[in-house]
């Protein structure tokens, strides 16, 4: 638990940051895992003052971003799910949450695994969908008390449902995995899963917000004169990613073999919270984005 702004608390574990917007009604921003919501549980009681939570958001429905809302439910029943329309569709379909549920409980052996948990949580009894309450999106706003207001922005390119958000009065961006997930604090792994082109638009257009906290979703938090060198870090790998798989198909390289290059030099530090099987869906998925824009 960290406070970062008078607004802004910092809940969760190392891998799955949550964060706490607002006094007295707030927002939770990023929903995370089912494990991560077990740490913010243990902190929560911790919290000074008392928080009415009034809006989860989910930031983009992949598993690791939205397989936590039941968990978070649990404990503030009274508040709104806030997700993009996309996003919406998307944790409406059965197959998808269903599969997303089991890399959900993977995730929580890996946090047992490494001491972060001392036992697995109990998942939600359904687990084949997830409603939504209400959708946002660009130029929407999400207001709480005191004028604390949460911008919402598209932030394409990661994938078609995502969204950031903005706290202009304390120079806040909640950016979600729209600039790369961090490997350690020098390595990003770039997941332009969607398009390269609008990944990189976004991760600029994030970049002319003045911005003394990125609030990302998961391992370090940066600050202040950090910043720009974490979004030049975020555009640097998507070049290189680029660069080298432009490389690799110009020799004409077995796909197969391009993976398993990606895979050997991506799949490693913390990015191996996640199952191999997940990250070989995510370098095919980077291959074919490249071989659109060639």
């Amino acid at each position: 638990m960290r406070k970062l702004t008078e607004n802004v608390v910092q809940l969760g574990n190392r891998h799955f940051n949550y964060f706490l917007v607002g006094q007295k009604d707030a927002a939770i921003v990023e929903c995370g895992v089912t494990g991560g919501v077990a740490s913010l549980k243990s902190q929560w009681d911790q919290l000074p003052g008392k928080h009415d939570v009034q809006y989860l958001v989910a930031m983009h429905a992949h598993f690791d971003h939205i397989c936590g809302i039941p968990a978070l439910q649990e404990l503030f029943p009274g508040a709104l799910v806030l997700s993009s329309k996309k996003a919406q569709k998307i944790m409406a379909k059965s197959k998808i949450i269903e599969d997303f549920f089991y890399q959900d409980d993977k995730m929580s052996e890996v946090l047992i695994g490494e001491g972060i948990l001392p036992e697995k949580p109990e998942l939600p009894s359904i687990r084949s969908s997830i409603a939504v309450d209400e959708t946002i999106g660009e130029k929407d706003a999400i207001k709480l008390a005191g004028g604390v207001e949460l911008e919402v922005l598209a932030a394409p390119g990661h994938s078609p449902c995502s969204v950031a958000c903005y706290l202009p009065g304390e120079q806040v961006m909640f950016l979600s995995d729209a600039a790369g997930f961090q490997i350690s604090d020098t390595e990003i792994f770039p997941i332009f899963f969607q398009g390269y082109e609008m990944y990189v638009e976004t991760i600029k257009r994030l970049m002319g917000f003045p911005t003394r906290v990125l609030g990302i979703p998961h391992e370090r938090i940066w600050v202040q004169d950090e910043v720009p060198f974490f979004y030049q870090r975020a555009l640097d790998s998507a070049q290189q990613a680029f660069d080298s798989i432009e490389k690799m198909l110009d020799k004409g390289m077995d796909e197969e073999i391009m993976e398993r290059q990606l895979l050997s030099y991506y799949y490693k530090g913390d990015l191996r919270i996640y199952t191999p099987e997940n990250i070989e869906t995510c370098v095919k998925l980077l291959i074919q984005r490249v071989k659109e824009c060639l």
